[in-house]
């Protein structure tokens, strides 16, 4: 009974405290890596020089770069807590990232170094005698390393760090190369010697493979990724819940990890006061930044239905729909002129390649056989998330 409640009080702790400080929690994954991989290095060290095994020696670097890993982590919890600045107005969060990438790179380079070495050693294979203690010691380092990463997923998931999850991943990494080493092991222990250099290139490529793919993930918010659906569905509902909008598009969500920077244009009638559509407006902003931390920009763009044909032109741009996907993006449809004389007006994303352009040219068309006494306007503004073509 006693071991849930504690369990059920560590995660509250840990919510609780990332809340206020997420400084302490990585400090706290930081710490504990470091201490545990010091020791599991030192046990592959050890071993591996006593069995001469490439494998184990590259192992136990796996094991020592967690260490750098960690490291990394602390210092980068403890700069991304920095408050925004005169030169750094959206805060220091994304550093985070940028340790993530540091550490990912070191690694990358660690396993590009022994994969010259296990090579020379499958040329040249060299082994001693194994000892069954140090083997079944080793194995006992893949439980301690599940359970950093058991542990990293923990507290990352509660606090909501893609930092140490990342660092979950690494541990993980570590524990599946030795399962790798292990079995190169046995099959030296069957009379195979050059398993021993398979083992250790298998344990290169897989660290470089780890390397790479925490860069993609840590560069990729670096490089602004598109937020999660979740979280754009969620500012789209917080503006169409306040009366006088009647649509909303082009959200755009810049994360900075601890401090958001949101635009988004939110379409009112065109005999709205003035007055009236920036009190919503403001009134929109307050509420997004309520639910996303930092700074929202809303954009008002009046749209006149009051025109004969609107409804017609809505629905012949709804069925268009189908077969454009394009036409999901048709916002700010304006119809001037009169009943028998008009110009249909309207902003899309896209990109402004020959395909996109001839898509459009395609829709032109396809409006002028539905209404052949209106001139067709696309005004083309670059793609935001959600635009698939």
């Amino acid at each position: 009974m006693a071991g849930p409640g504690l369990v059920s009080k560590f995660e509250n702790w840990v919510r609780e405290t990332g809340k206020k400080d997420r400084e302490k929690v990585g400090f706290l994954e930081g710490v504990v890596s470091i201490v545990f991989n010091v020791l599991i290095a030192a046990v592959k060290f050890f071993y591996g020089i006593m069995f001469h095994s490439i494998s184990l020696i590259a192992d136990g670097v796996h094991s020592l770069s967690d260490v750098l890993s960690s490291v990394v982590v602390i210092v980068g919890f403890k700069i991304s807590a920095r408050p925004p600045d005169e030169d750094h107005p959206f805060g220091h969060g994304r550093m985070e990232l940028i340790a993530s990438v540091i550490v990912a790179t070191l690694l990358f380079v660690v396993g590009l170094e022994f994969l010259k070495d296990s090579i020379s050693k499958i040329l040249n294979p060299e082994i001693s005698q194994l000892n069954t203690l140090g083997i079944v010691v080793v194995a006992a380092t893949l439980l301690v390393k599940e359970g950093l990463a058991r542990f990293s997923f923990f507290l990352g998931k509660t606090i909501d760090s893609s930092v140490l999850i990342a660092d979950g991943h690494h541990h993980r990494s570590d524990a599946i190369s030795t399962v790798l080493v292990l079995i190169s092991l046995g099959f030296v222990h069957a009379g195979w010697p050059r398993a021993d250099g398979i083992g250790g290139l298998l344990v290169s490529i897989f660290i470089m493979a780890t390397a790479i793919g925490l860069i993609r993930e840590s560069a990729s918010p670096l490089l602004g990724r598109n937020p999660e659906p979740e979280l754009v569905d969620k500012v789209k509902k917080i503006a169409l819940s306040h009366e006088g909008v009647i649509g909303v598009h082009d959200v755009v969500v810049h994360d900075f990890r601890s401090i958001y920077n949101i635009s988004l244009h939110i379409e009112v009638e065109h005999t709205m006061n003035l007055c009236h559509a920036h009190d919503i407006s403001d009134a929109i902003e307050r509420d997004v930044q309520k639910c996303c931390p930092g700074w929202a920009i809303v954009h008002i763009d009046p749209v006149n239905r009051t025109h004969p044909r609107y409804n017609d032109v809505s629905q012949a741009i709804e069925k268009l729909k189908g077969s454009y996907p394009v036409m999901e993006t048709a916002h700010d449809i304006r119809i001037v002129g009169s009943d028998d004389h008009f110009n249909i007006v309207m902003d899309v994303n896209s990109e402004k390649i020959p395909e996109r352009l001839a898509e459009l040219e395609e829709i032109r068309h396809s409006l002028n056989e539905r209404f052949p006494e209106a001139g067709i306007v696309f005004n083309i503004d670059p793609p935001v998330f959600g635009i698939k073509h």
